[in-house]
């Protein structure tokens, strides 16, 4: 009965933690069915519109991105790109479009303690600084300044390979110039991937899924709206409010969205308006992408948790900020149930060889019976209606297809994830990677290997498939099988692919 009641308390204190996100989960995917009217007004035409672009040597995408901007229909906005390059061939690209633009400069000046390169026209800037200090947050933090100094009213922020839509401004004038409360907009960002490019299908499926499913879901619900990085037009007098941009911060646009949200701020979703932009062009930066992504957001877990807790936000806005934050630290309950399902295999075998009393998995699983298992099951398996909702909404049948896939792409970073929380709790000092592009042509970018990784998942192969052979051959009854099957076939080819391609 000891035995027992230990096997069975770590799965279900591990399903009431993943049921709590997959309770919002199948709700946002209901919910993206059904819109939610917003209000706007007509927004107003004198209104300085600053479209800025962050570049750190992107010199693949930056002049078609400058070029899209310019196409831009709003008439009051002035392009303005951020850079922090420090390859040549970049930074004289770049100096190349500012003459071409009739900038004067260059002009040496000073923002926020950084050292700026300033060339300078009516409808198009330069701001270039000679470090990456800060990473992202940094420049934009830089940038603050400037665009204050200049009397802009709101900034429409891109990264170096996103393309607006061509109303993008206005459309989002009108909503945030609807509420004194609005301190931004955030718009859709649809992946390009070719025809045959499988991999980037199955990423471009995931990631679009946030802004199909995710946040429509959470616009329907009245529940948190997260700034996702780029593609949204933001208050400037707002972002001053709430202190601006936080130089050095991995995951800027989770760290500004809490605080947007503590001091009374809010975000809206808008979903009509799209940008189109690059998934990663290979596994390698993937898995690097998703390392910074999950250690700032870890950070940010750890700063806001009790912040949140204690601030008079409704319940409804609390609950949706803390899974936001709390979002990448499923990794750390998902190794538990993994290295929980190892030893539980072990403890059965080996106390079947030394003849301990030890109960048989159906005989641990029969107290809590089918309600275990359904709901292990329906945790498992709450990233699929997300993409399946996808699929129906843009109406590509196809991407039904590569769900199984794109599901164990996601799931093959699980280590990855886990060591960036370690990381991200302890605020270790981390570097800044920059997610290569390609400009939508299929290239061959390197990006180093992790082997430890690697080593790692091979590792948690062997003990996987290990344990569900130990566990067949222990004579698994119906209620093993029902949980075990499903867990086998979603974790072993999750961490071939971890283990081939890391």
């Amino acid at each position: 009965m000891v035995i027992s009641t230990l096997l069975l308390s770590v799965p279900l204190l591990l399903i009431v933690y993943f049921g709590f996100f997959a309770v919002h989960t199948y709700a946002y995917s209901v919910a993206a069915f059904f819109k939610k009217p917003i209000p706007t007004v007509a927004p107003r035409p004198d209104a300085r519109v600053a479209v800025v672009i962050v570049s750190f040597n992107e010199r693949a995408v930056i002049a078609d991105t400058v070029a899209a901007c310019a196409q831009l229909t709003f008439p009051n906005k002035t392009v303005i790109v951020g850079d922090d390059s420090t390859d040549p061939e970049t930074i004289a690209l770049l100096r190349g479009l500012a003459t071409a633009h009739g900038c004067a400069g260059p002009t040496p000046v000073r923002y926020n303690g950084n050292d700026v390169e300033l060339w300078e026209s009516d409808g198009f800037v330069l701001f270039h600084r000679a470090e990456n200090t800060g990473f992202k947050a940094g420049n934009l933090k830089a940038l603050e300044g400037y665009l204050h100094e200049r009397g802009f009213d709101y900034m429409y922020l891109l990264d170096a390979d996103w393309r607006p839509q061509a109303d993008a401004v206005e459309r989002c004038l009108s909503v945030i110039e609807a509420a004194p409360d609005i301190a931004y907009v955030q718009t859709t960002r649809l992946y390009h991937h070719g025809r045959g490019e499988h991999f980037q299908r199955c990423l471009a499926i995931s990631e679009e899924a946030c802004y199909l499913v995710d946040l429509p879901g959470r616009q329907r619900l009245d529940h948190m709206i997260l700034f996702t990085g780029c593609c949204a037009l933001f208050n400037l007098r707002a972002l001053s409010r709430v202190g601006g941009f936080r130089a050095g911060h991995l995951t800027e646009d989770i760290d500004l969205s809490n605080r947007f949200y503590l001091a009374g701020f809010r975000g809206v979703f808008l979903e009509d308006v799209t940008n189109i932009g690059e998934v990663p062009p290979n596994y390698k930066a993937f898995r690097r992408q998703q390392q910074r992504w999950a250690t700032g957001s870890a950070r940010t877990f750890r700063e806001y948790f009790r912040p949140v807790l204690r601030s008079s936000l409704g319940l409804v806005t609390k609950l949706s900020l803390l899974r936001q934050n709390a979002y990448y630290t499923v990794a750390l309950g998902i190794e538990l149930a993994l290295l929980w399902s190892v030893l539980t295999a072990l403890v059965a075998v080996a106390g079947s060889a030394l003849g301990w009393a030890v109960p048989a998995p159906d005989e641990v699983l029969r107290p809590v019976g089918v309600p275990l298992a359904i709901g292990a099951l329906i945790a498992l398996f709450s990233g699929v209606p997300p993409l399946v909702v996808h699929a129906i909404k843009k109406r590509e049948w196809v991407n039904l297809l590569y769900i199984p896939a794109a599901c164990w792409i996601a799931l093959s970073v699980v280590h990855t994830y886990a060591i960036a929380n370690i990381k991200g709790f302890r605020n270790v000092a981390q570097s800044w990677f920059v997610t290569p592009k390609t400009n939508r042509q299929k290239q061959n970018v390197r990006v180093a290997p992790a082997r430890r990784i690697r080593a790692l998942n091979v590792a948690t192969l062997v003990a996987v498939v290990g344990a569900s052979v130990a566990a067949g051959q222990g004579g698994a009854g119906p209620m093993l099988l029902l949980v075990l099957v499903p867990y086998a076939l979603m974790w072993i080819p999750s961490l071939i692919i971890g283990a081939l391609t890391s």
